[in-house]
C-alpha cells in the first residue's frame, strides 16, 4: 500500500476509551508509532470513506439520544441519563474494515476516559493551529498507528461544534437549570468542558479501524 505520509509525529501509550468500546490495549504495551496519512489517496479510500460513515452514524445517535432526553426530562435528570450511555461497536462485515473503537475528545474533556494520547492530542493541536491562523479547518484527519507486535490501527478524526442544545450542559454555568451543575459535579468532578457557545469547535469523534481481511478467492 502506497502512502502519502505527511509527518511522523512520535509515540504514544493507550489508556481507555468509551466504556463500551474499550479495545485499547493495557497501559504496560509498549509504545506505538502514529503519522499522519493524507486523506484523498487511493490507498485509503476505504477506510476514510468507512470511518467517516460510521462517525456519522455515531454522531447523529448521540444528537438524537441528547434531543430526546432533553425534551423529555429536565436538563439535570437528562445528564443523569446519559451519564449512562454506551457506544457499541458496529459488527464487522466480511471484506471490510472493522472498526475496534469508538471515542469522543477534545482539549476539554468531561469524562477523563475521553483524554486525548498523544497521537489524539496531535491531531487537536492540528485543528487549534489551524483556527489560530484562521485557516479552514480539516474536514477529516487520518492517522496510521503501528504497534508492535499486532495490527496497524488507522484512526478516522472528525472534528465536531458544540450545536445549540449542547449549550444545555456545555456552555455558561451561569445559564445551567436549576440542578445541572450539581449534576455535573456529582458524575464528572474533574469536567472542564463548559463554557462553550454554539458552533464553537467542540473536538472529535474519532473511530479506529483496522483494514478488511481480503475475501478468500471462489
Amino acid at each position: 500500500m502506497k502512502l502519502k505520509i505527511i509527518a511522523v509525529v512520535g509515540s504514544i501509550a493507550f489508556y481507555g476509551i468509551l466504556p463500551a468500546a474499550d479495545t485499547s490495549p493495557a497501559p504496560s504495551t509498549p509504545p506505538a508509532t502514529y503519522s499522519f496519512v493524507a486523506t484523498d489517496g487511493a490507498a485509503v479510500a476505504d477506510l476514510v470513506q468507512y470511518g467517516n460513515k460510521a462517525i456519522e452514524q455515531v454522531g447523529a445517535l448521540l444528537i438524537s439520544e441528547t434531543s430526546r432526553e432533553l425534551a423529555s426530562k429536565e436538563t439535570s435528570l437528562a445528564v443523569t441519563v446519559l451519564h449512562l450511555k454506551n457506544l457499541e461497536l458496529p459488527k464487522p462485515i466480511a471484506g471490510k474494515p472493522t472498526v475496534t473503537a469508538i471515542k469522543f475528545t477534545s482539549m476539554q474533556v468531561r469524562n477523563p476516559r475521553n483524554n486525548p494520547d498523544d497521537a489524539d492530542q496531535a491531531a487537536l493541536n492540528m485543528i487549534h493551529g489551524q483556527l489560530d491562523e484562521h485557516e479552514a479547518i480539516s474536514k477529516l484527519i487520518l492517522q496510521r498507528i503501528e504497534h508492535r507486535g499486532a495490527a496497524v490501527e488507522w484512526r478516522v478524526y472528525r472534528p465536531i461544534a458544540a450545536s445549540k442544545s449542547c449549550l444545555a450542559c456545555h456552555g455558561d454555568p451561569g445559564t445551567f437549570r436549576p440542578g445541572v451543575k450539581e449534576a455535573l459535579d456529582r458524575y464528572y468532578p474533574e469536567d472542564k468542558a463548559t463554557g462553550y457557545y454554539a458552533q464553537e469547535w467542540r473536538g472529535f469523534i474519532r473511530v479506529s479501524l483496522t483494514e478488511p481481511v481480503a475475501l478468500p478467492k471462489k
